[in-house]
């Protein structure tokens, strides 16, 4: 089977789509199909943005386009339109929101099936909505089947209605092997938790943005003396974060580690005693941080969201849910985590199976290449 993925930008460029589309795009290979994966050139990616960069990466075809240009986010390549007859694959797979993949789709040829893997629904950039929506409803009309990876994405989706008969749920997955416990260098772990001097640690891991919440984690610490919070990632906001604990009289016991590698990153959520997760709007649409967190059987304490955010960490059974923006109803929850190590223990021990069970890399590409067979066959087209 010939696979063409079509993304935004690929490995080493770092988020949480772009793990994603690696785990994707490799999984397929280790299970015998071509992988032709298209995106554009990022920041991290050497070489100049002006030419075509094409390699092969774990048996995946990597070809980044020249996008010299940016307009609202999105990276301007005009031969990435023609990719799906370029390639001419079995299945195409996209990704949104991608203005460029939809228009890509919408040039695929009608006998080749289409799975869009809807990520979100299209949060910020309200405005440009207008412009976009016939794009989108174009898409959704265009696609064979339409993936979210939980229930809710589609409950509370704006525009996903009209279109159940196409809605498939898969949730997302992760390469767990690393975060499997104990970790094979105990003293290294001794040795991090040892910076917090006795005190209790806190862990979010995520770019320090508006969306992301930190802020209510940071308020949160004033509720909770003999407390640190470790956050780890970088963004516009850590000047912000930094100024807000000193008013707050709270900067002695927040620290900030920037990006971590990701060889050291299990390290930091086995260090911790509950994982954080206070992101605030819809923006935040699943959280592959949380499965991490939990995989290392730490439970977690995040916002109920109308987003995937609560299917991932269930109230009660793998961690606790707390009002989005309320720093108050994080402090004290948290405090209560802390306070009842029996509670921490059980709600961590079920993270961490869940986790193993859901959302383990290799159960989300068996589904997709199921559902690809499937379309492929002709059985769902």
């Amino acid at each position: 089977m010939k696979i063409l993925e079509l993304g935004k930008f690929y490995a080493p460029e770092r988020g949480g789509i772009e793990t994603l589309l690696k785990a994707w795009s490799e999984g397929f290979v280790r299970r015998g199909a071509e992988v032709d994966c298209v995106v554009a050139h990022g920041p991290q990616t050497p070489g100049s943005r002006w030419r075509t960069l094409s390699e092969e990466r774990a048996g995946v075809r990597v070809h980044r386009l020249p996008s010299p240009r940016e307009l609202f986010g999105v990276s301007l390549c005009p031969s990435y339109l023609g990719a799906p007859r370029r390639f001419r694959p079995d299945v195409v797979h996209a990704h949104f929101p991608n203005p460029l993949a939809d228009l890509a789709c919408l040039l695929t040829p009608a006998r080749t099936p289409v799975v869009v893997s809807w990520h979100s629904d299209i949060v910020r950039q309200k405005a440009l909505m207008r412009l976009y929506r016939p794009l989108q409803s174009a898409l959704l009309r265009r696609a064979t089947k339409v993936v979210v990876a939980t229930p809710f994405h589609f409950e509370y989706s704006q525009w996903l209605g009209p279109y159940r008969s196409k809605v498939e749920v898969i949730p997302f997955g992760l390469n767990l092997d690393r975060f499997q416990r104990p970790d094979p260098d105990p003293d290294a772990v001794s040795r991090l938790r040892a910076r917090a001097g006795g005190r209790s640690i806190l862990l979010n891991v995520g770019r320090l943005v508006g969306y992301k919440g930190q802020r209510h984690a940071v308020a949160a610490l004033r509720e909770l003396p003999d407390t640190e919070l470790w956050l780890v990632g970088q963004g516009p906001l850590e000047a912000a974060l930094r100024s807000q604990a000193a008013e707050l009289g709270v900067a002695d016991r927040l620290r900030f580690f920037g990006d971590v590698a990701d060889g050291e990153l299990p390290r930091f959520y086995r260090a911790c005693d509950l994982f954080v997760f206070p992101s605030e709007t819809p923006n935040e649409a699943f959280g592959l941080v949380q499965v991490e967190a939990m995989a290392c059987g730490k439970p977690v304490v995040a916002c109920n969201l109308k987003s995937g955010v609560p299917y991932v960490c269930r109230d009660g059974e793998t961690g606790l849910l707390v009002p989005p923006g309320d720093s108050a109803r994080l402090a004290e929850a948290i405090r209560r985590l802390l306070s009842d190590k029996e509670l921490a223990q059980r709600l961590g021990t079920s993270a961490e199976a869940r986790a193993r069970r859901e959302f383990e890399e290799s159960v989300m590409v068996e589904r997709y290449m199921d559902l690809f067979r499937r379309m492929v066959a002709g059985a769902d087209a």
